[in-house]
């Protein structure tokens, strides 16, 4: 077969419809259906991280992590949060589930939200048996006025309302407005730190579903280390004093808030561990797009790396992934595959053998990769900022507008546009814009 068709062949085998990977089974231990706890961090890209390279932070509890399961170091969110989590929690990419941007602004965004007859990962879950909670952030509806959580499957909820029922614009760090499962809670909560309280608040339902044995997915949206950087319970200096609830803050907290995250990661561990059920649950670690630009890290052979969040490059879209899952994910390995965050949907349907959903969804399951299967790698991945669309794969880049860039190094900048187009820049060229083509508008 010609090398063109062949590659085309392989590509259409990841395009809607033709999701790949095997049919959902059950791969759960003896005693039951695992459970899932699913961390997503909030503006964090592979260079802050040292299993990755990063030599800025210390993060004892996902360097354990890692040694314990699989590292992917190639995995693709999208450059902003909503459209990162719409297409996470879907398993569709933003020009089909409508969230092509961030809903953040009142007057700007108030109609855009998530509608509730797109998929989720949580509500296919809930059709297999589980009990399902998510804490943190939402961000796919303004919750005081379109509160969809339940609609999305998940039970138990507590998560940031960025905005009070006046419309006024709340904090989440030091004296956090949140919701809990109807209610909002602020006073009650007021003289503790936000993340602090979103991690007990799953830890008691981990606790709670181990006492009761009946399988759990906690879903547990950081806060953490979006700005605005202020002091963590952690932190050495408590004198600062946070202004408003626009301000940005002062980056030299960044430092103290990626300790804290990973605080929280380690203490949602030693919850599963206490509760009994650590042999039986997939614990997932991911970051929602790059790290927040202004902000540098030291990254590889001493390399000053800048925040790439809101770039169409590996900066902004390149983030960490990290899964373990005892007795059937190898401790310490390493993944160089592409994953997409489209992928996430039927990877975790087909770990919890739940259906997967009617509507069509884009991503493949990387579950064969997890277990040492045989398997048909992703060869490109799809990236969207509002209009802007591009297909990645593992040499170029091809953006909507019809430019070819090559994949630089380490893919950690923009690459220039192909002038002098190779025989394998014109076959890449071809398979990227056929996909393109495919996958529509």
């Amino acid at each position: 077969m010609p090398l063109l068709i062949t590659l085309i062949a392989t590509s259409l085998l990841m395009l809607p419809g033709c999701a790949g990977g095997p049919a959902v089974v059950s791969p759960g231990p003896a005693e039951g259906p695992p459970n899932i706890v699913l961390i997503l961090a909030d503006d964090l890209g592979i260079e802050c991280l040292s299993m990755y390279g990063g030599s800025s932070h210390l993060t004892p509890n996902l360097d354990r992590l890692a040694s314990q399961g699989m590292r992917f170091t190639h995995c693709f969110s999208n450059p902003y949060c909503s459209p990162s989590r719409a297409e996470l929690l879907t398993g569709r990419y933003p020009y089909a589930n409508g969230i092509k941007e961030v809903i953040y602004d009142l007057d700007r965004h108030q109609n855009l939200i998530l509608e509730t007859d797109e998929p989720s990962f949580a509500r296919q879950l809930q059709a297999a048996g589980y009990t399902t909670a998510i804490a943190g952030k939402w961000q796919l509806s303004f919750l005081h006025q379109n509160n969809t959580i339940n609609a999305f499957g998940f039970d138990q909820y507590q998560c940031w309302q960025i905005f009070d029922d006046a419309g006024n614009k709340t904090t989440r760090f030091h004296h956090p407005h949140f919701i809990r499962n109807g209610a909002v809670i602020h006073d009650e909560i007021a003289q503790r730190y936000g993340p602090e309280v979103n991690a007990a608040f799953l830890i008691d339902f981990i606790q709670n579903q181990a006492a009761n044995n009946r399988p759990f997915l906690a879903y547990y949206t950081c806060l953490l280390p979006h700005f605005p950087w202020v002091p963590t319970p952690d932190s050495k200096d408590k004198r600062y004093v946070f202004p408003n609830a626009t301000h940005k803050g002062d980056p030299r907290y960044f430092p103290d808030m990626v300790r804290y995250l990973d605080h929280n990661v380690g203490r949602l561990m030693l919850a599963i561990e206490k509760a009994g059920v650590a042999d039986n649950t997939v614990v997932i670690f991911v970051a929602d797009n790059g790290t927040q630009q202004g902000l540098t890290n030291v990254w590889g052979d001493g390399r000053v790396v800048h925040g790439g969040k809101g770039t169409m490059t590996d900066l902004g879209t390149r983030v960490p992934l990290i899964l373990r899952w005892p007795g059937k994910v190898e401790p310490g390995t390493v993944s160089g595959d592409m994953v997409d965050f489209v992928d996430f949907l039927p990877t975790l349907c087909e770990i919890a053998a739940a259906p997967l959903p009617d509507q069509t969804i884009h991503g493949q399951s990387f579950l064969p990769q997890l277990l040492g299967e045989p398997h048909t790698p992703r060869e490109w991945i799809h990236v969207q900022d509002k209009t802007q669309r591009h297909i990645r794969s593992g040499t170029h880049i091809l953006t909507d507008n019809g430019q070819l860039r090559p994949v630089v190094g380490p893919a950690m900048r923009r690459g220039t546009t192909i002038q002098n187009l190779t025989r394998e820049d014109v076959l890449s060229r071809e398979v990227l814009q056929h996909v393109l083509d495919e996958l529509g508008d």
